[in-house]
């Protein structure tokens, strides 16, 4: 039984992650950077983005952050220590 609720908080918590599928994430030249947002929540179908002119970003004490939607972008903007000491412990 217990395994089962294991399984139910998993998939509930892959769930309600990020509202980009990697089917619909943009194509570009193959360059890819990791959207801290959906590392931070363990979202593996949105960890790295494609990175092309029209995918979110923001510039937080002179580097550039990608990020696989606008919604991981506000997060990001509105906390951008608890995503990025997250990152740093990993």
């Amino acid at each position: 039984m217990k395994w089962l609720f294991t399984f139910a908080a998993a998939l509930v918590l892959t769930m309600s992650g990020c509202e980009t599928t990697s089917a619909n994430l943009p194509k570009g030249s193959g360059q890819t950077a990791p959207c801290e947002v959906c590392r931070y929540h363990h979202d593996l179908a949105c960890l790295n983005v494609d990175v092309d002119a029209s995918t979110p970003r923001t510039v937080y004490e002179g580097t550039t952050y990608y990020f696989c939607s606008d919604s991981c972008k506000a997060s990001f903007i509105k906390q951008p220590t608890k995503y990025l000491t997250a990152a740093k412990r990993q």
